[in-house]
């Protein structure tokens, strides 16, 4: 073709055969886009109470391991909360199938979604919510075991009235293997901790921390050291005094009920609404809390 020196000669109807071929490619590249696009949240409208929960989802699967992310969603669902911070959350590893959970549950139930990864990329923090996000961020946090974080979400349950959501995953407390004493893991933990109030504080200069939530799974129980420094510090636990059999979060075969997992108010005044969901969707269960929107 390049060696001949006429035209070569087309008819019309070729042409107009490529043309509509073409038409048609690049219909249905549009209509492939317009159908995989992502559902519009609908978001929750005005709120006088927003239901805040925390759940750690262990991969998506149950005590046993095996898989319940359908599970988890109908938890969340039945919860009513407007705002879940997920731990133990996994985007496309192998062990989960290779499916992204934030973004499956998100689409499930509707709810915008934000993911920070700790662990390779395909494993962290994320948050649920159908009031509207403004901003979302995360730093990664020192420690001997597995990689962590702290995760921040700003959402706007009304216009220019910003709540800051911040999601965490301190390291274990195990039994001591190794060279690896209880302490050392105590002071890991503490070590944690003292990264998020910096960064908390790096992240409000002037010294002023507005409305805040503080949640996540802080693996460590209500009368710890650990936790009294939150309290000492204005956050206030919707959950305290509450006996362990209304407050336990950790439930698995043959170990004590204990309460690892917690929501934090800072500036904000819990309503009705507290309550841990009993499900075995995983082995952690989901706390719930009301907070008033003022």
């Amino acid at each position: 073709m390049t060696q001949i020196r006429g035209r070569m000669s087309t008819s019309n109807a070729s042409a107009f055969f490529s043309l509509a071929a073409l038409v048609l490619v690049i219909a249905a590249s549009f209509a492939a886009g317009y159908l995989a696009r992502p559902p519009v949240v609908p978001g929750a409208g005005s709120l006088a109470v927003m239901r805040v929960g925390t759940f750690n989802i262990h991969g998506g699967t149950d005590e046993y391991f095996t898989a319940s992310l359908d599970r988890i969603a109908n938890t969340i669902f039945q919860s009513g909360a407007n705002v879940v911070m997920l731990q133990e959350a996994e985007a496309g590893r192998i062990t989960s199938f290779g499916v992204d959970q934030p973004l499956w549950l998100a689409r499930r139930l509707g709810m915008d979604r934000r993911f920070f990864p700790t662990v390779e990329g395909l494993r962290g923090l994320a948050v649920l919510s159908n009031v509207p996000i403004a901003y979302d961020d995360g730093v990664l946090l020192d420690g001997i075991s597995e990689q962590t974080g702290l995760q921040r979400v700003q959402i706007l349950p009304e216009p220019d009235h910003v709540i800051e959501v911040y999601n965490t995953w301190l390291s274990y407390l195990t039994e001591p293997t190794g060279d690896l004493t209880l302490a050392d893991q105590e002071q890991d933990q503490q070590r944690q901790l003292n990264q998020i109030f910096q960064i908390i504080a790096d992240q409000h200069p002037n010294g002023v921390l507005g409305r805040t939530i503080l949640g996540g799974t802080f693996n460590n129980v209500p009368d710890s050291p650990l936790l009294e420094q939150l309290t000492s510090v204005g956050f206030v636990d919707p959950f305290a005094g509450y006996p362990i059999e209304l407050s336990a979060t950790l439930v698995r075969s043959g170990v004590p009920r204990a309460r690892l997992d917690y929501i934090l108010l800072r500036n904000l005044t819990p309503a009705e609404g507290v309550g841990v969901i009993d499900t075995p969707a995983s082995d952690h269960r989901m706390v719930v809390v009301g907070v008033l929107v003022e």
